[in-house]
């Protein structure tokens, strides 16, 4: 019985890094049009507006597809789920190389982000199905940890190939990596340990029920502004408009811009698994939430807004922001403290939903607000913005921190790290 309980452990932990290997490579492909941004809007002859458009695409359907995906892996699980998306991202990668049209690299992104969509939801399914729950929070951490890895690749490393050998290559290249993933995704993830007496699936009128359970609770809102609040600066600096603006502010190359803008990502590297660690350790979530909101809006206003610092404190700010938004791997562990075992994905889904959406409303909209404010000024075809321009811009970054300090400080009830319902007995232990 020991045997076997030790290789169920293996296995259980080798689920869980293809699981999180997907995950490392959809962040890629979202942050990737950070470190193109003027070779994409050379090729597709656009300004800031349509290049904040064709980047949001990923998460036009990213956003969608949240309460679909955690509804699925309820009734699916992950082995058939995770290997579909795996290829959906691959394919949708390498549409986006290969075409020459602008639409149809707005419809590449919109299948990468489909794709995605399943991925850090997968992640967490397969940490409630193949580990005890004491440990979920961290796990929930130690997989940001992994996707800020993915983030990383996705512009430091990303930044000198595409200077090498161009974004389309990149991008092709890109796809053929994804079709791997999804091959040995399909080989190797099992949807439950074998021991493990898993639900059969519920009948729809019961998923129904379960969600107008999720939409009635109004601590699954609050948690959810929470999550969108502390990943929105993400999404629009960290994914897109933070190498172009230091390019700008310290005039230097898309390679040493993107070094700094990957403080974001190793800051939160650094911080998400001790937060979860640590959170459960306290026995607390919601001190730690605005604690982290707070660091989040005094960096944001120094690296953004604060003339004349020199590049390297720049970078330290940033890693701060970076901190700031590892606070939404809590929300993850507040939705399952608040929601019954049997709807958990689909809870995680919406929550997962709202962490998204800032990169859908929030990308295109930093770029409209260059386009009103610009002043026409262009080089070799390409839009050139001013640093005021960027300022107006970016304020949603500092916003969206206050936001999350109000929202945790006010309305965010705390769980002690405790199960709000009695219905776990059917985890793995």
């Amino acid at each position: 019985m020991s045997e076997q309980q030790d290789f169920r452990k293996v296995l259980g932990f080798f689920i869980y890094c293809l699981a999180t290997l997907f995950l490392i490579y959809e962040m890629a492909l979202q942050v990737s049009p950070s470190v193109m941004t003027h070779q994409l809007m050379a090729a597709y002859k656009i300004d800031a507006r349509g290049l904040g458009i064709l980047a949001s695409f990923y998460f036009y359907s990213y956003t969608l597809m949240q309460i679909p995906v955690g509804v699925l892996y309820d009734r699916y699980g992950p082995r058939l789920l995770i290997s579909l998306a795996a290829f959906v991202c691959a394919a949708g990668s390498l549409f986006f190389g290969l075409t020459r049209d602008l639409y149809l690299a707005g419809l590449g992104r919109f299948f990468m982000g489909i794709g995605s969509s399943f991925a850090f939801v997968g992640v967490l399914v397969v940490a409630t199905r193949w580990f005890p729950p004491y440990v979920f929070a961290f796990l929930v951490g130690v997989a940001q940890f992994l996707a800020a890895i993915g983030a990383l690749g996705g512009e430091l490393p990303l930044a000198v190939l595409v200077n090498e050998y161009g974004w389309r290559t990149v991008m092709v290249l890109s796809g053929f990596f994804g079709l791997v993933i999804a091959l040995v995704c399909a080989m190797i993830i099992r949807d439950y340990p074998s021991s493990h007496l898993h639900p059969p699936p519920q009948p729809h009128h019961h998923v129904w029920k379960e969600l107008k359970e999720i939409f009635h609770s109004g601590q699954t809102w609050w948690t959810a502004l929470y999550a969108f609040s502390s990943w929105g600066p993400i999404a629009v600096f960290a994914a897109l408009w933070g190498v172009p603006y230091i390019m700008l502010k310290y005039n230097i190359s898309n390679t040493k811009a993107a070094f700094a803008v990957a403080m974001i990502w190793i800051g939160l590297a650094a911080m998400s698994p001790f937060l979860g660690w640590f959170s459960d350790k306290l026995g607390r979530r919601c001190i730690l939430l605005t604690t982290t909101s707070f660091i989040g809006l005094i960096g944001s206003i120094v690296a953004i807004y604060i003339p004349g610092i020199p590049f390297w404190l720049s970078c330290i700010f940033l890693f701060f922001i970076g901190m700031a938004a590892a606070g939404q791997i809590l929300t993850f562990a507040l939705v399952k403290d608040n929601n019954r075992h049997s709807r958990i994905a689909t809870a995680i889904g919406l929550n997962n939903m709202a962490v998204v959406i800032g990169g859908a409303l929030f990308q295109p909209f930093v770029g409209y607000i260059l386009d009103i404010f610009w002043n026409g000024q262009t080089e070799r075809g390409i839009p050139i913005y001013s640093i005021e321009n960027y300022h107006i811009g970016l304020i949603v970054v500092p916003i969206c921190f206050a936001i999350g300090a109000i929202v945790s400080l006010f309305f965010i009830r705390e769980t002690y790290c405790r199960a709000q319902y009695n219905d776990y007995s059917d985890y793995v232990h």
